[in-house]
């Protein structure tokens, strides 16, 4: 059975962060799972299972504006 891909967008979604947290939070993983596939248009795409995994491994508080409570 295949596993299903995620890109950041959807990760985003299912986590309640903004695109630009999970990506920014990737980034500077140096433990981040590899990307399973790019896309032509430089997409990258993960198996969902570990890159979720990888989150609940790695608890971060949410993230908050400056200002909020």
């Amino acid at each position: 059975m295949t596993q299903p891909l995620v890109s950041r967008a959807d990760l985003a979604r299912e986590l309640g962060y903004s695109r630009q947290r999970v990506s920014t939070l990737i980034e500077k993983a140096d433990d981040f799972p590899e990307p399973e596939a790019k896309l032509p248009n430089g997409m990258l795409l993960w198996r969902r299972d570990a890159a979720l995994k990888w989150f609940e491994e790695h608890p971060r508080r949410p993230y908050r504006r400056a200002g909020e409570e």
